[in-house]
């Protein structure tokens, strides 16, 4: 708020008159005032010195020359001095009452008549100073809880540790009128204390990333092995180890502690001041909730940042375990197709050769059966073959292979699906086309296993270096979840898993007897020639699969 002092000039110039005249006498009334505050209210010395200097003997140095501003300057800076040596307001009021208590006896002799309107116009004065000093009062909290709600803003806003710690220091330095300010934290695997964020350090060589303080060592080593906050008005004495542009800098000091919740020191909060400052109590106390916010903040910035790298790390993993799989399955299938598949085709071979051989009726008849066997097998292998590494997929693309899966689940389920593919899609990167063969393969067997749907839709799209696949069936839907569930469905949670590793989007719709709908955009890496895709004539765009 801004500083006017509501006093009108005939106002000032009585003032001025009644200063004028007590001022012989000040000494005497200042000594009394002092003797009946201390006793009263045990001000401390700081206390009692801010106190004075907004009684009517300071406002006649300033009036008496005419120098109102600087009178009032002279209130709004005691006035914030009050507040952060945690005077109440209520005593600022008490503390004038006892000096105009005081100054009174002198009036009668000193005005005679007019002695009602010399105390009317030390009142004037009282009201006019307590009006003052409470408007910087109240700045000065307004200012320390906009300085915390700054520090939660940036703690909510900052992307990374190092961004939080920059706008920390910049909302201390600029709240305590500090020329600089350093953050250090502990290293986890050292225990030493590193400089991760500076402010008021410009100059080439006044900041060092390599600066390292062990626990103990100089002014923050201390504050770090102890957990307590200190002051030094003496920065180049008490820390030798801090850089000399440091310490020709800051000639006073300010260490707190950053603190985690169970007491563990994380780090030390130092701000460098050009001149001796000796910090007042709400300073103290506003500095050290600074601390502790930050300290909170750097906290749960550090194990979101460990989640983060978990998460990336994770996805890395799931991308290369799906990978993994694919060659698994490749390899398998290679196994299946050129040993054991060769294998019962030599075993077939030879069973027709002994059946040839064999003149007796009753044993052609057994190895008959055991060739129907060997074929069924053959057959089964060629299934198993065709889910571990579809060769249409790898020939003919993508809408192929799900033509075919459609195909299959109409043989084995009894579902109609329509494939609606736009003329756009062609050929894709190998690894978008098996990932979005697998989400359909996945998403058929969900169909056929729970769904208990009459048909299927599938269409397939694409927008520039986008692909969309959508699966919907009118099936009974998915169940809700409840309380106890735990996401039974694996195989959606592959589903999701894998887009996700290509960082695409997946949604799922469904409810009650209304089906499941499956939703999926990923990126295509890379385009490939269509001329393949143009091949393609397994069943014509929009039709039933029968």
């Amino acid at each position: 708020m801004s500083a006017v002092l509501p006093l009108k000039e005939s106002s000032r110039e009585l003032i001025v008159e009644v200063a004028r005249a007590l001022e012989p006498y000040f000494p005497d009334i200042a000594a009394a005032w002092r003797e009946k505050i201390t006793e009263e209210f045990h001000f401390e010395a700081r206390a009692v010195a801010a106190l004075e200097r907004i009684k009517i003997a300071t406002a006649c140095s300033y009036l008496c020359h005419g120098d109102l501003q600087g009178f009032i300057e002279n209130l709004v800076y005691t006035g914030t001095r009050l507040a952060k040596l945690k005077v109440d307001t209520r005593l600022v009021a008490f503390s004038l009452d006892i000096y105009q208590s005081r100054c009174e006896p002198y009036l009668g002799s000193l005005f005679g008549e007019r002695r009602a309107e010399a105390i009317a116009a030390l009142e004037t004065l009282n009201s006019a100073t307590f009006v003052t000093v409470c408007g910087a009062y109240f700045d000065t909290k307004t200012n320390e809880s906009s300085a915390l709600l700054s520090i939660l803003d940036a703690e909510l806003a900052a992307p990374t540790v190092t961004v939080l710690l920059e706008r920390v220091l910049r909302i201390s330095t600029t709240i305590f009128k500090a020329r600089m300010g350093v953050v250090l934290l502990r290293e986890i695997d050292s225990d030493l204390l590193r400089v991760k964020a500076s402010a008021g350090l410009d100059e080439e060589g006044e900041f060092q990333e390599d600066f390292a303080v062990q626990p103990g060592q100089g002014f923050s080593g201390a504050i770090a092995q102890s957990g307590e906050p200190a002051l030094s008005l003496d920065a180049g004495h008490d820390d030798p180890s801090l850089n000399p542009a440091w310490r020709r800098k800051a000639k006073t000091l300010w260490g707190m502690p950053l603190k985690k919740t169970d007491g563990t020191v994380i780090g030390v909060l130092l701000l460098g001041f050009d001149r001796p400052y000796e910090w007042l109590p709400t300073e103290r106390e506003l500095m050290r909730a600074i601390a502790d916010r930050s300290a909170l903040a750097i906290d749960r910035a550090h194990i979101a940042e460990t989640l983060r790298e978990r998460e990336a790390r994770i996805a890395e993993l799931s991308g290369h375990l799906l990978r993994a799989q694919e060659e698994e399955r490749q390899r398998i299938s290679r196994e299946l197709h050129d040993e054991t598949g060769q294998a019962l085709m030599v075993i077939r071979l030879y069973l027709g050769m002994l059946e040839q051989a064999v003149p007796q009726r009753t044993p052609r008849a057994k190895i008959r059966e055991t060739v129907a066997v060997v074929d069924r097998t053959i057959e089964g292998i060629r299934r198993i073959i065709g889910r571990l590494s579809p060769l249409v997929l790898q020939e003919l693309g993508l809408v192929a292979a799900i033509r075919k899966e459609a195909k299959d689940l109409l043989k084995n389920a009894g579902v109609r699906v329509r494939v609606n593919v736009a003329e756009n899609v062609g050929r894709l990167d190998a690894e978008t086309e098996i990932a979005l063969y697998r989400i359909v393969q996945e998403a058929l067997h969900n169909v056929a296993k729970h769904a208990q749907a009459h048909s299927v839709n599938i269409q397939l799209s694409r927008e520039e270096e986008t692909v969309k696949l959508t699966v919907e069936d009118d099936g009974v839907g998915m169940p809700a979840k409840s309380n106890n569930s735990r996401g039974h469905s694996f195989g959606l949670a592959g589903i999701k898993e894998r887009v996700k590793s290509m960082k695409g989007v997946v949604r799922v719709q469904s409810a009650k007897g209304k089906g499941t709908r499956l939703e999926v955009s990923v990126p295509s890496l890379a385009a490939v020639a269509v001329e393949a895709a143009a091949a393609v004539a397994v069943t014509p765009v929009g039709s039933r699969v029968h």
